[in-house]
């Protein structure tokens, strides 16, 4: 089986107002997605308690000027003690991106098969390689009352920074390497924990980044190493380097904060074993699973930063 990471770049087609930057629409756009291939496999998706077997990201890639002026109205919100709509304006024209990581071959089956059969003959699109022309024979994706022509699917290694894919098998392989010394991440957008008294996290402590990362595992093959890895996290690693600010994403007119930035986790250990190398493992796995609460509706982006 593989993991999967598509980048989904689009072009804004009218000028429109999106409302909230968080994920929510995305997540309703990709079971539409789904569903129009397989509707059983997105009421699935939909029902599903738990870990899901796909993420997806916010809509990234806007033009830098728009970023500034998104954060001047965030910290005018702020400053105003009230939680905003924060409306975005797109533009004609304007070029972006969403990402989308699915756990599951079938489930990306799905994904492809909806664009391959919108585009007659199949062309570069889904192949991460240039992009098919002519207006009339891209695809579309509707996000709130904004609408984007798809000009292109990266899912080939090296074709965007997100986007990729790898076997478990590959994945395995991790556990017959030594275990690095040190564990870099990049948070992409605003990541946190709920902890078991529902209360929320926003620092990525190792117990609470690994341990989530070994539950992310366990839906996924079973392998249930959650404790032992939590275990051995909390005692062996210690923070390095590090560089991380709060952040929020808005879903559901809701606030969701969490951290945003870089970090760096440091074994104390230095003995090569077990857990030690399942740590390698879960740090590459973060690509494809996402980190922490909310990953369906944007939050949780991170990759590992190999130095």
């Amino acid at each position: 089986m593989r993991l999967y990471s598509s980048v989904i770049k689009l072009t804004n087609q009218y000028p429109a107002t999106l409302t909230h930057l968080g994920g929510q629409h995305a997540h309703a756009a990709f079971l539409d997605i789904v569903r129009a291939v397989d509707e059983s496999l997105s009421q699935r998706l939909h029902d599903l308690n738990g870990r899901k077997p796909f993420t997806v990201s916010p809509l990234m890639g806007l033009p830098k000027g728009f970023n500034r002026e998104a954060r001047k109205e965030r910290e005018e919100d702020r400053m105003k003690n009230s939680i905003a709509k924060s409306e975005i304006r797109l533009r004609e024209g304007w070029e972006c991106w969403l990402r989308v990581t699915m756990l599951d071959d079938g489930l990306f089956k799905s994904f492809i098969d909806y664009f391959m059969n919108l585009t007659s003959p199949p062309s570069p699109l889904l192949k991460g390689e240039g992009s098919q022309k002519g207006e009339g024979s891209l695809p579309r994706i509707r996000l709130g009352d904004a609408h984007f022509m798809v000009s292109e699917i990266l899912t080939t290694p090296g074709s965007h920074p997100w986007a990729g894919y790898i076997s478990i098998e590959e994945l395995q392989k991790r556990l017959d390497e030594p275990a690095p010394e040190k564990f870099t991440f990049e948070l992409f957008t605003p990541t946190s924990f709920r902890l078991q008294d529902k209360e929320v996290a926003t620092l990525p402590t190792p117990k609470l980044v690994f341990g989530n990362l070994a539950g992310a595992w366990r839906a996924l093959t079973g392998e249930n190493n959650v404790e032992a890895v939590e275990k051995y996290a909390e005692k062996n690693l210690t923070l390095g380097t590090y560089k991380l600010r709060t952040d929020r994403l808005i879903l559901h007119s809701n606030p969701q904060l969490g951290s945003v930035g870089r970090l760096e986790f440091i074994r104390t250990d230095k003995t090569d074993h077990f857990p030690a190398r399942a740590l390698n493992l879960l740090a590459d796995f973060a690509f494809y699973s996402g980190l922490g609460r909310k990953t369906t509706h944007g939050m949780g982006m991170v990759r590992r930063v190999v130095q």
